[in-house]
């Protein structure tokens, strides 16, 4: 009797646990779409689930980030259960493919297909999600240090700011283009508000905006 064919690519060792959380966002918002996860069965993680995993990977990435060994026990408990509802997901989709004897199941769904025993590896795509800010207050006052997530380490964005109406796309202005983790900006008015985003540049393109930050000034 043989076995269900390795036909998708679902290790995801070689991917840090940034690149994973983005590539596990990726997955969900292909198979929100997709027909095969419209009727699927209960061991499936559907796109709400997939995306409640990958935000709750995150906070424990950041919460272990002080070195707390109960939380990098939790996060890698979280990884390794995500990296499974994975794999089960792309089970599902190898098994209707063959019982349906129809191969375009498993485009679009977000998975890699391996190839004579080897996979097509792709890169992280910046271009599918912008990358994530967050604003906190410096060691002295009037400084605040502005912290980006990135799916990649090496990933250049652009960070701008508006102490004015977020929703009014003219009141914002560019502060430069980088490639760090965080930026700390100075001299800033004490007691003001000021909103924060950012976006990738990548080959002369830029990814969507992120999600508007803002902060008090101390």
């Amino acid at each position: 009797m043989s076995a269900i064919p390795e036909i998708l690519e679902t290790s995801f060792n070689d991917l840090s646990i940034n690149d994973f959380i983005v590539r596990v966002r990726f997955i969900a918002d292909k198979q929100e779409v997709h027909s095969a996860f419209k009727d699927c069965p209960e061991y499936v993680s559907r796109a709400d689930k997939l995306r409640q995993m990958a935000d709750n990977l995150a906070v424990l990435r950041d919460r272990s980030a002080g070195g707390d060994r109960q939380m990098r026990e939790e996060k890698i408990a979280a990884w390794d259960a995500t990296k499974l509802a994975l794999s089960m997901n792309a089970s599902h989709l190898v098994m209707l493919s063959l019982h349906r004897n129809d191969s375009s199941i498993l485009l679009n769904a977000g998975f890699d297909q391996k190839h004579k025993g080897h996979s097509i590896k792709t890169t992280t795509n910046l271009l599918e999600a912008p990358p994530e800010a967050s604003p906190k207050h410096g060691s002295v006052s009037g400084t605040v240090v502005i912290v980006v997530k990135r799916a990649k380490n090496t990933a250049s964005y652009e960070l701008q700011m508006t102490d004015h109406d977020p929703g009014d796309e003219a009141s914002w202005g560019s502060l430069g283009i980088y490639s760090r983790a965080r930026t700390e900006l100075k001299n800033l008015e004490p007691a003001k508000r000021l909103y924060f985003r950012v976006r990738y540049h990548d080959a002369g393109r830029t990814s969507q905006w992120s999600a508007t930050a803002s902060i008090i000034v101390l």
